[in-house]
């Protein structure tokens, strides 16, 4: 499992950004559920560069914790897939486990995106890594049909 280095995060969006059309950010504006707090920064500067305007309530960006000894999220796994992904969330949140989808906005304006950006990735608390996996496992091996 990987630890997310925000600073290459940051760049990484800032590069993604800055290559989509306005109606493009303007999607992923309208609807910034799923973005992290840096993702919701990025966007927000790259649409105020271009002038673009933003919905009412994106002028809110929740300010960075400034807690060293708070948990870092760790990638627990990449989908290409948005409904893979969107299965493996609800497993975890069915179990309890805290856990976000990193990028699956993008992915969702445009599959193509999947590629370029990695895929979805799952994030997980370390601590709650190896639950997680378990869970995941678990239910990789269940084949279709078959008896619980």
């Amino acid at each position: 499992m990987k630890q997310v280095d925000w600073q290459k995060e940051r760049e990484r969006l800032v590069r993604l950004y800055s290559n989509m059309e306005d109606g493009e950010l303007k999607q992923i504006g309208a609807d910034r559920r799923g973005l992290t707090d840096t993702a919701r920064e990025v966007l927000f500067a790259e649409m105020s560069t271009r002038g673009l305007s933003l919905p009412p309530d994106s002028l809110w960006i929740e300010p960075p914790a400034d807690n060293a000894n708070s948990p870092k999220p760790v990638v627990l796994r990449e989908y290409l897939d948005l409904q893979e992904a969107t299965l493996a969330k609800s497993l975890l949140d069915s179990a309890g486990i805290e856990n976000y989808l990193l990028d699956s906005n993008v992915v969702r304006l445009s599959w193509f995106y999947s590629n370029l950006v990695g895929g979805i990735k799952i994030l997980v608390r370390a601590e709650d890594a190896e639950t997680a996996n378990t869970i995941l496992d678990e239910d990789a091996g269940k084949a279709p049909g078959s008896e619980p």
